[in-house]
């Protein structure tokens, strides 16, 4: 398949020759469009001949441009009008006349007279030739002056000679060249020193003490020399299983009641001595007075008609006694009204007694668990121990909830407080002690007070600022804050704050402004410039990496000026 080359408007006739060197194929069509102008003269008509006859190729030209039609049939080179005829082989032999309408016209009886067989069509004769061109060799063949012909078959090619590459040569040095000027200014612009402009000024030392109080009002938090302090929070819980190994032997117990005497004489007025008894109604229980006691009752029983007998002193009225079983054990337990028999009530027919409710507290005899002294032992331990990890977890929530903000604690604990609490409170049990089996937990809750270090530090800070004269400003890297000193501090966020600062303050310098005037100047003008917009100019260094040059760089952005200070007032000789 024969290659089809379009040559573009701006292209020259060394282009031309290269594009056609390019094809693979040794058949090339070479189209030219009337906006081209490399083939306008017959020179380089016939240097694409040349071409094409050195290197063994069929050339050919693709145009309706009728003038270079003519020009490229006078240096032997085939002609098409259009690229279908080209593909199908139909040479142009005459100059075309008439246009794109007369090329259509050809173009169609060129198709009618291969349909019915035949291989040509005629054309109108060429007009009159331009002006002679200059000598040329002659062509190669001479075609039919008035037919067209299907496209020649080169069966044997002339050896390929290299054309010449003098302009060729030529034009890739200055491309080269051109190519080498850029890459190096722009390497000299990426590589070019930079400088470096150590200033020492000499700077006025400043120092603050200053005394803030936290408080956790905001409002009050704004005044001077005050600081937004916060209180936060923290609880925790264990559980554990108190278990007692220990036992002990319960004796008996007896059981009491309380008896109520009645009467429905208006007064009666007696006593019971310790172990006078009251018995159930068949005798068969018999429960004993514990202590002395005096009784008055009636409708006229009152403060000052009772008295003890014994003593004669006046005494309430009192209708009650408490008695217990003569004899130990759960048998003592007597349902109510069954204390009804009063051993001394035949002295007294109208009074009667009964216990309105059920005696209690009659035990027999028996072995219950206990708390040995090694379960109260291992119990607190186990507290102690609990209270351990609860403390480090409720700090671990503190810290949570603190957000990095540190905690105001004085040098006496103040500031920070936990407490534990131990349910049931009863626990642990004395050793020895009855005891069964239960449930223990701790409960710890912790509070802290917390202050903002950023905000006290901008307090020393605006304490120290007041210190500076006008025209100065702090020297740049010479503010010193160590942290401060919690002298007093409460869990309710009330806080007393030391702090302090020290820094250097000298003039202002503007560094943008410095930077474009030292920009391209001589290095060794430095510091006269520098000494006429900066005071109390101590020295200057100038430095140049990685090489000097005799200009200090012409943009700013190289250029770095460092500030260095020095605690005097006056310039060194």
């Amino acid at each position: 398949m024969p290659a089809v080359v379009v040559a573009k408007a701006d292209d020259e006739i060394a282009d031309l020759i290269d594009r056609i060197r390019s094809s693979t194929d040794l058949d090339v069509g070479l189209v030219v469009p009337g906006s081209s102008r490399a083939l306008d003269t017959p020179l380089n008509v016939r240097l694409l001949a040349q071409f094409s006859n050195h290197s063994g190729r069929r050339t050919s030209i693709v145009t309706e441009d009728g003038r270079l039609q003519q020009l490229a049939r006078a240096s032997g080179l085939p002609v098409y009008g259009s690229v279908p005829a080209f593909e199908r082989g139909i040479e142009l032999v005459g100059p075309r006349v008439g246009g794109a309408a007369v090329a259509r016209g050809v173009t169609a009886g060129a198709g009618g007279v291969a349909a019915g067989g035949m291989a040509a069509a005629v054309l109108e004769p060429p007009p009159a030739p331009p002006p002679s061109p200059p000598p040329v060799s002659p062509p190669a063949h001479t075609p039919p002056a008035s037919r067209l012909e299907s496209r020649r078959v080169i069966t044997q090619l002339p050896p390929a000679r290299k054309p010449p590459r003098g302009w060729d040569r030529r034009r890739f040095l200055y491309v080269g060249g051109a190519a080498v000027a850029i890459i190096g200014i722009i390497l000299f612009m990426a590589l070019a020193p930079s400088t470096k402009v150590t200033i020492t000024i000499a700077a006025t030392p400043l120092s603050v003490s200053s005394t803030l109080q936290g408080t956790t009002n905001p409002t009050a938090a704004t005044q001077a020399d005050h600081v937004l302090t916060g209180v936060v929070s923290a609880t925790a819980s264990s559980q554990f299983t108190a278990t007692p190994t220990g036992t002990q032997n319960v004796p008996a117990s007896a059981a009491k009641a309380t008896v109520v005497f009645s009467t429905n004489n208006p007064f009666r007025n007696f006593s019971l001595g310790a172990g006078e008894t009251l018995n159930n109604s068949d005798m068969s229980v018999a429960f004993v007075v514990t202590k002395y006691t005096v009784i008055c009752i009636g409708a006229n029983a009152t403060t000052t008609s009772c008295v003890d007998p014994n003593t004669g002193q006046p005494v309430p009225p009192n209708a009650n006694a408490v008695v217990q079983d003569t004899v130990a054990g759960t048998n003592g337990n007597v349902p109510s009204n069954t204390l009804t028999v009063f051993a001394g009530g035949s002295a007294y027919p109208d009074i009667t007694v009964t216990n309105p409710d059920a005696a209690s507290g009659g035990a027999n005899a028996t072995q219950v668990t206990a708390a040995s002294s090694t379960d109260v032992a291992n119990w607190s331990a186990q507290i102690t121990q609990i209270e351990a990890t609860l403390s480090t977890e409720m700090q671990t929530q503190l810290q949570s909830h603190a957000a990095g903000k540190p905690f105001a604690k004085d040098p006496a604990g103040n500031g920070q407080l936990t407490s534990y609490k131990v349910t049931p409170t009863t626990f642990p049990p004395a050793a020895g002690t009855q005891f069964t089996a239960a449930t223990i937990t701790v409960t710890g809750t912790s509070e802290a007070a917390i202050y903002d270090p950023v905000a006290a530090r901008n307090d020393v800070i605006a304490d120290l600022d007041k210190l500076v004269k006008p025209g100065d400003v702090l020297a740049n890297g010479s503010l010193t804050t160590p942290p401060c000193e919690v002298t007093q501090s409460n869990v309710n966020g009330t806080v007393v704050l030391a702090c302090s600062a020290t820094a250097f303050s000298q003039p202002t310098v503007n560094l943008d402004t410095l930077k474009a005037q030292l920009t391209g100047r001589n290095p060794g003008n430095a510091q006269k410039i520098i000494e006429s917009n900066v005071e109390k100019v101590q020295g200057v260094t100038v430095s140049e990496w990685p090489f000097k040059l005799f200009y200090l760089p012409l943009r700013a952005s190289q250029i770095d000026i460092v500030e260095n200070f020095v605690a005097t007032s006056t310039k060194s000789p």
